[in-house]
């Protein structure tokens, strides 16, 4: 079920993984190893069989018009790129793709056999999951880990775990199967704001990247991706600037965020079943607002139907 094109040479890489979906809120996890690509050179080494890990009515190809009135179908993968770091004292490998929807146990089988032919040190997991979070202010974060040393980078940067248990992710699996092989491994989570449903959020991004970079060890590079964080947020405090009724309810997402002990979460965190957001340029203030009013109107039908409303 795996294509090993070559094995690339590194130097006792770390392994990041994202997958898009359903633990991807806001794009945040794969949006951030996108941005990876995007700025370093990466090379595609190796991918999973995507008839034996997808099903096509649940997973859909995309139909893209690549220009002159043409159209193609973009089919998902799930790839493996090679990022080698010079400036670093390690190299890099991020492993990309829409979530798996059958043979996990397979697919998470290969995947540590390929780790461990190229000599991997530790795999990082992100994900990103909704929340009643505010769009200002640092992300909130969240992770785990088994290993002394990169639970010591967790303390230090103030990131917690959660007591939550329940369904789980592609990613939590995989690290589930590392950790079983004695490899190191790690889990950072970002909340992304509930009220920006369906919007590419790049702060996500760059916050799960800024707590990467200590637990790797290299510099990825962030200022572009932190840039495209603030203007996000330029964005919505525009639209919400002439709405007090949303600002009110915005304010109201600035309390701190307790994922412990709440037994309506049902997810790796409390993830917020959505669409997978959209990528590219960055939504207009009016998009922005539009997506406000309708989580708003929302929240209102939700308090309607309440007994005794």
């Amino acid at each position: 079920m795996l294509t090993i094109h070559h094995l690339p040479d590194l130097r006792q890489p770390a392994v990041l993984c994202a997958v898009s979906g359903w633990s991807d809120a806001g794009s945040g996890a794969s949006g951030a190893l996108r941005y990876l690509m995007e700025k370093w050179a990466t090379r595609r080494f190796a991918e999973f069989d995507a008839d034996a890990i997808y099903n096509y009515t649940v997973t859909r190809p995309a139909t893209i018009r690549p220009g002159g009135g043409r159209r193609r179908l973009h089919w998902p993968e799930l790839a493996w790129y090679a990022l080698p770091c010079p400036h670093a004292q390690r190299d890099l490998v991020l492993l990309l793709g829409p979530e798996p929807d059958l043979r996990w146990r397979e697919l998470r089988g290969a995947s540590v056999d390929l780790m461990e032919r190229l000599g991997a040190s530790m795999l990082l997991t992100l994900g990103a999951f909704y929340a009643q979070v505010p769009h200002t202010g640092p992300v909130p974060l969240f992770g785990r880990s088994a290993d002394p040393a990169l639970r010591g980078h967790l303390v230090a940067l103030d990131i917690s775990d959660t007591d939550y248990q329940g369904p789980a992710g592609l990613v939590t699996a995989l690290s589930d199967a590392a950790e079983a092989r004695g490899m190191a491994t790690a889990g950072l989570w970002g909340a992304a704001p509930m009220y920006l449903q369906g919007t590419t959020n790049p702060k996500i991004s760059a916050g799960l990247l800024a707590a990467a970079e200590p637990m790797i060890g290299v510099d990825l590079g962030l200022s572009e991706l932190k840039v495209a964080g603030r203007d996000l947020e330029r964005r919505v405090d525009e639209a919400l600037r002439d709405k007090p009724d949303f600002q009110k309810l915005v304010e109201g997402y600035g309390e701190p965020l307790d994922l412990d002990d709440d037994e309506d979460d049902e997810g790796e965190f409390p993830v917020q079943e959505h669409e997978l957001p959209p990528t590219g340029e960055l939504p207009t203030p009016e998009e922005v607002l539009r997506g406000l009013e309708d989580y708003l109107k929302d929240l209102r039908t939700d308090d309607d139907e309440k007994p005794g409303a």
